[in-house]
């Protein structure tokens, strides 16, 4: 028999951001929270496909 463990660990912070004046800065910002939105879209569906697993066992 086997025996799966796993563990889904996700840290996130809320608050006040505050942006510096330097060159680049805002389009390296909206590429930050691109790439963070698409990591969290791709957990999402993860999530989906291995709960839907679980609940087909």
């Amino acid at each position: 028999m086997t025996i799966e463990v796993r563990q889904l660990l996700i840290r996130s912070q809320v608050g006040v951001r505050t942006t510096a004046n330097i060159p680049g800065e805002a389009a390296f910002q909206r590429e930050l929270e691109r790439i963070k939105a698409q990591i969290l879209a791709e957990c999402k569906t993860y999530l989906r496909e291995q709960l839907k697993s679980a609940r087909e066992r």
